[in-house]
């Protein structure tokens, strides 16, 4: 894991009293199946090389084992409703946390190669189709989120799923998650101070400076928002360099509103 960065920013570290218990969530009744990136109908603006692309890859070994959680932060609906119940989602990250890193890393890059290519999903890219680029983005994202969703705080909880069902700050401190996914943190947002946003920035801050990833355009941004709320050493406002770290491709973007506002339903009504 990239060295985690410390300032001098005083940090809360305690669990906030409107958490959920992990053994009292009522919501977590019944069977559970791990959810999947686009469980929804998939739109019929693909060309026929990407929609086969799209069905090869969707039953992938790398998919179906990996459960990449970049890949379904903006495409499962099934994972925005496990956000809702404390055991839901920390199944759900269990799932993700216990896969092959180094392997899945490999698996989706390879992914997103070959999605880029003329017998995948290259017009479709091209053309600035929103759930091709979700993919692409998904899949060259893999590695910080796998990162940062299996981060957990002091008493052993996971970062993210205290950020989605801590009811106190209503779903903010979920909001940097999505900066590698190249969806940025408008200026208002004022996620909790605390040793979860830190740690989660330390590792946006390692992938930042390379081109090829999406959250190379959304981090700066953040961290400097960051910044001003939580102190001027709380987070690195420069990207750090990543080892080895080369630019690929141009990485494209899609409107994020529609996604956040489907968020905030699914977590909350």
């Amino acid at each position: 894991m990239p060295p985690v960065y410390y300032g001098d920013a005083t940090r809360t570290t305690t669990a906030p009293p409107s958490k959920r218990s992990l053994h009292t969530d009522a919501s977590a009744s019944g069977d559970f199946q791990i959810p999947t990136a686009f469980d929804s109908a998939l739109n019929n603006n693909f060309t026929n090389n990407c929609a086969t692309f799209f069905k090869t890859m969707l039953q992938s070994e790398t998919v179906t084992g990996c459960h990449p959680f970049s890949l379904m932060l903006r495409t499962s609906n099934a994972l925005f409703k496990a956000s809702k119940s404390l055991v839901r989602i920390t199944q759900t990250l269990e799932a993700t946390c216990a896969a092959d890193s180094t392997q899945c890393t490999a698996g989706t890059n390879e992914l997103a190669r070959k999605l880029l290519t003329d017998d995948a999903c290259k017009v479709d890219y091209d053309n600035n189709n929103p759930q091709v680029v979700q993919a692409y983005n998904g899949l060259v994202a893999y590695e910080p989120l796998y990162l940062a969703s299996c981060l957990k705080d002091d008493e052993g909880d996971y970062c993210y799923a205290n950020a989605v069902t801590n009811t106190t700050s209503q779903g903010v401190d979920a909001i940097p998650f999505y900066l590698p996914l190249g969806v940025p943190m408008h200026s208002g947002a004022r996620p909790t101070c605390n040793s979860c946003l830190q740690d989660e920035m330390a590792i946006f801050s390692q992938f930042a400076a390379n081109s090829s990833q999406p959250v190379s355009q959304t981090y700066s941004s953040a961290a400097d928002t960051i910044s001003m709320y939580c102190g001027s050493a709380f987070v690195n406002v420069t990207a750090a360099p990543l080892k080895g770290a080369a630019s690929t491709s141009t990485v494209a973007f899609t409107p994020t509103i529609s996604l956040l506002i489907m968020f905030f339903f699914f977590l909350f009504q």
